[in-house]
């Protein structure tokens, strides 16, 4: 137990500092703002591209990459199903029943627990993910506030996004051969060590943005509780069919990658919800803001517990 908490209490620690500098006004809406682009221009791409330089992809992970495609497709259907049958009814609920948040939340807390070294597990995951979202998520919630969707907008904004740049290139690279041939040469080493030394910003950052936005007087807890339950329930049928069958035809689910499933699955859904909701939708951008806040606290909660409860550590 107390090898769990000394892993988690630093960064629940580096939260509670983002939610204190948040309360004096050092951490203003446009401070914020300004880490949030920091992450997802530079720490993040950063530590992508190490990650997908250097892991070992192989063609059969393209079946672990359409399996998390195809669950977070399931999980929308769910929600839908939820809704229709009034088990679960909100507005727009479906999209909170699918989709995690990764950037965020998933890629801060396997590195600060697991290590960087080990980010490639999860990003196994992830990367199917990405592409739902891009593809299938955001469009679809796009659609709900506007009433249309600009396809080649979606795929001129996926490939001007620095996180997807770094994938890919990073994937080229890396599939080609052509780090291999470089990567002992001095200019690649020194891009390598600026990039590493960029990457190791991209924990602390997401932490205290996750905690300057805590605010607890605003969270419905009955239906936030309501929600997450059903989520839950949803995400643990799934999650579990996938890992059978990623350990069955894909890859054998070693521990470490036992840990990723763990990680992603329990992961709040994507933080974008509100930001797609505009003014067609401003009570339910409200109350899924609010819901995010109860979601990210629940996962941080009961993280820790799940790795103590399987002796993980």
């Amino acid at each position: 137990m107390f090898n769990t908490l000394s892993r988690f209490i630093p960064l629940f620690l580096i939260m509670f500092v983002g939610y204190i500098l948040r309360r004096r006004d050092i951490l203003t809406d446009a401070v914020v703002a300004g880490l949030k682009k920091i992450v997802v221009t530079t720490a993040l791409p950063s530590v992508l591209f190490l990650s997908f330089l250097t892991m070992t992809i192989e063609a059969k992970a393209l079946w672990l990459f359409s399996g998390t495609f195809i669950l977070c497709i399931l999980l929308y259907l769910f929600g839908i199903f939820l809704n229709r049958t009034k088990l679960c009814a909100y507005p727009l609920s479906p999209f909170f029943f699918t989709g995690f948040e990764f950037g965020m939340v998933g890629i801060a807390l396997f590195s600060g627990i697991f290590g960087v070294e080990n980010l490639h597990y999860i990003l196994l995951i992830g990367l199917g993910h990405e592409f739902f979202i891009w593809f299938f998520y955001a469009p679809l919630l796009e659609s709900k506030e506007k009433g249309t969707v600009d396809a080649k907008l979606i795929i001129l904004n996926f490939f001007k996004s620095p996180i997807i740049i770094a994938i890919l290139t990073a994937i080229l690279l890396n599939l080609t051969g052509l780090y291999d041939m470089v990567s002992d040469k001095a200019p690649a080493l020194l891009i390598q060590e600026t990039l590493e030394m960029l990457a190791a910003i991209v924990t602390p950052l997401i932490l205290l943005v996750l905690g300057s936005n805590l605010q607890f007087s605003t969270i419905p807890f009955k239906k936030g509780f309501h929600l997450i339950a059903f989520r839950f329930l949803g995400v643990l049928i799934g999650a579990t069919a996938l890992a059978f069958f990623t350990n069955r035809f894909v890859m054998p689910v070693n521990s470490m990658m036992l840990y990723a499933f763990i990680t992603f699955f329990l992961l709040p859904p994507p933080f974008i919800i509100p930001v797609f909701l505009g003014e067609r939708h401003r009570e339910e951008s409200r109350f899924y803001n609010s819901i995010l806040i109860l979601a990210t606290l629940v996962t941080l909660a009961v993280f820790p517990l799940v790795l103590t409860f399987l002796g993980i550590f």
